[in-house]
């Protein structure tokens, strides 16, 4: 993401079995909700559960940036 976004974007990766879901409540409800890991969020709101999907998450992005143009 930084090759192709720079400091434009961040990327976090949090293992919640370490920090615990009481810091991230979405992610509990998708969790309940049967979703695997890993959960992929952007702005916060669940996108992909089960694999990191790299040019689906591109895609979004590039949509967001064309959106605050």
């Amino acid at each position: 993401m930084q090759a192709s976004y720079g400091d434009k974007v961040e990327v976090n990766f949090v293992d919640v079995e370490k920090v615990g879901l009481d810091k991230y409540p979405i992610m509990n409800q998708v969790l309940q909700m049967g979703y695997p890991y890993p959960i992929t969020l952007i702005n916060g709101e669940p996108k992909y559960a089960g694999g990191i999907k790299i040019n689906e998450i591109k895609k979004i992005v590039d949509e967001l940036f064309e959106k605050s143009n």
